[in-house]
This record gives C-alpha cells, structure tokens and sequence, in this order.
C-alpha cells in the first residue's frame, strides 16, 4: 500500500493517509474518464438536437384551389388544418381571383415554390383538364416539389401518373340511385327523371351518371333530360325551361342548392329532388324537406389524407400510394341528419 506522508507529527507519531485515486487500478480509472466523457457528449448531443428542433422551420404546404372561400369546402380544409395540426406542419391556404384554367392554376403553384413551398395541395378547376401542355408542366414539378391532386376530377386519366386523393364518383351514383329506388318500392316503372350537374363533361360527372344508369336500368323509368349548369355558350341553365319530370337527381353541391332553391320556389312542378352535396346550403334544405336526401362525400377525410400523403413523402416516413381507398361519403335523410354518427359530418361542414 503507498502512503502519503504528511511534513508534520503529532505526539511523535507520523500520520499517514490513503489515496483511493492512487490506490485505484489504472484501467478502472480509464474506464470512469471514459464514462464521464460519454455523459457529458451526450447531453451536448441532446442539447444541440433540442436546440435544431426549436429552431428547426416546419414545412410549408401551399393550398391552391379556386373555390377556397366556399361554404362547401369547409370540411375540406378542417380537414388539413387537423392534419398540420398533429403532423406539426404550416398549411397556407392560396386564394387568388381568376383561377379559370389548369394554366392560371400552375402558374400559382409555380410562385408558391418559388415562396419555398415544401409541397402542393391542387384542387383543380373542372375546365380543360386535359390541356396537354400544363399537364405536362404539372408532372415536371411534381418531380422535384410533390403534388397532391384532390378533389372530382383527380380519379380522371389526365392525373393518372400524379399522386391523388379521389372520390369514388360511380359508387356514390349508384348509392344516389339505389335510395331513389328504395323510396318507391323498387320500381320506378313511368316515372321521369331529370339529371342535373355543373358541368356533364367533367370526369366526376360522366362517372356518377354512368352509376345512376346503370342502377335504374331495369326501374322502369325515363331519364327525360341531362343538363349542365351553364350551357356551351356561357349561358346560366334555367330549370323551369325543362321538360316536365318527377325527380331531379342534382348530382354536385351547386346543382343540389340551386335544384332546392327551385323546388322551394315551387319552380319544379312539383318535382322531388335528390342529391350530391356537402355545403351548409345544401344540408340546410335536406332539413328543410326540399331535398330528400343527400350523399355527402366526405371532404374531412380528403383534406386530412392529402396532407398526411404529402408530410409522409416529405419525411419519407412510406411511398404514398395512389392505389388506396378512394374516399367515402354517406347518406344523409332527415330522419338520420343528426345521428350520433353524423354529428362529426356536419361539424366539419360547419367549420
């Protein structure tokens, strides 16, 4: 044992001391030096990771879509703004006046990159979908800055190649259809039924249409007339010029209000109205008794997937997938507009 001596006695006795570091083996001694080393690397390392974390930027997703301000795009940005708000990103919301055309459209995008936009939320405009040269520009950006198609016309071929969030446009026909069929017993045999949508040449369009025809095929009834909102010379479609039918199937948002609206004007001839809508308008008159019932997509889930698709491609976290389950929607009847299970519905629209 080594022993410290100390330069002065007591009593004539000298006192000596253990050293414990002394005594300690050398490599006992490297190893707490090393230990030491590691905690105190540890907290600078979880430090300066806190320290990035704080001062880190959250991505930015731009929102572009014509119809922003819409009662019937509520839901679709509630549904957004809970995604940013769990996945911790900025959603900016673009409202611009004269978004006509895909072009007007990519034209934004475009700034909103060079505004350092980490990625795209496109909810296109249903005109000249298919006007080659801004898609192609589309599927160049997408390349570098990705984009997420939303909305009617995104299951159409034009987007085929781009990541999508779609609606089941044929399914939501039939369902359309098959309640008409289940208000009148399973046969429609006389009746006359006219068909009424904002535009008959969009994908969405053509898709629910082929649905109702297919369901009513074999009903007995007579599809009297096809129109769209706005006739091919711009001109506003007036409903009261139409034949006579006995239901009118509004089969989007504007068409269903307006068809409402007419039929509480008592400017259908007593027509019965069913519908495709997801505003606060067009629930207002499923409550009121002018429209007899309502499939409402639901534009939550759409919002919230579109982004969550988009913070999962930004991280890299999975490859999202344009082959999942298009979004689904459900029928509203008076008699079950405020079930316990579409409160959540009509609290989105409301948003």
């Amino acid at each position: 044992m080594k022993q410290v001596q100390l330069p002065c006695c007591m009593g004539g006795v000298r006192v000596t001391v253990k050293n414990k570091w002394t005594n300690m083996s050398k490599n006992k001694r490297n190893f707490i030096i090393t230990e030491l080393l590691l905690g105190v690397l540890l907290v600078i390392g979880i430090g300066f990771i806190a320290y990035n974390k704080l001062n880190e930027k959250p991505e930015r997703i731009a929102v572009v879509m014509a119809d922003v301000d819409e009662s019937h795009s509520a839901a679709f940005k509630y549904g957004m703004k809970m995604a940013a708000s769990e996945y911790g990103v900025d959603v900016v919301m673009i409202s611009k006046e004269n978004l006509n055309n895909m072009s007007d459209e990519i034209d934004v995008i475009k700034q909103e990159i060079n505004k350092k936009a980490d990625a795209v939320v496109f909810k296109p405009t249903e005109e000249k979908m298919t006007e080659e040269k801004s898609l192609n520009t589309l599927i160049r950006i997408n390349k570098k800055t990705p984009i997420m198609v939303v909305g009617d016309q995104a299951g159409s071929e034009s987007f085929k190649s781009l990541n999508t969030v779609e609606f089941d446009q044929y399914s939501m026909g039939v369902e359309l259809a098959q309640k008409l069929l289940a208000d009148n017993n399973g046969t429609l045999s006389g009746k006359k039924i006219g068909i009424y949508c904002e535009n008959t040449e969009s994908d969405a369009c053509k898709k629910r249409i082929d649905g109702i025809k297919d369901t009513l095929a074999e009903s007995g009834c007579v599809v009297m007339w096809i129109v769209s909102g706005v006739s091919d010379t711009g001109e506003k479609i007036n409903l009261q010029s139409q034949r006579k039918v006995d239901i009118v199937l509004a089969i989007d948002d504007a068409s269903v209000v307006e068809a409402a609206k007419e039929a509480s004007d008592n400017n259908l001839q007593g027509a019965l109205v069913y519908g495709i809508g997801n505003s606060t308008e067009a629930i207002y008159y499923l409550d009121s008794g002018w429209t007899e019932a309502l499939i409402t997509p639901d534009e939550f889930a759409a919002g919230y997937k579109s982004v969550v698709g988009l913070v999962d491609m930004l991280r890299g976290s999975r490859k999202y997938s344009v082959e999942e389950k298009p979004v689904s929607y459900q029928l509203l009847t008076r008699k079950n507009l405020f079930d316990e299970e579409n409160k959540k519905i009509l609290y989105a629209i409301s948003q």
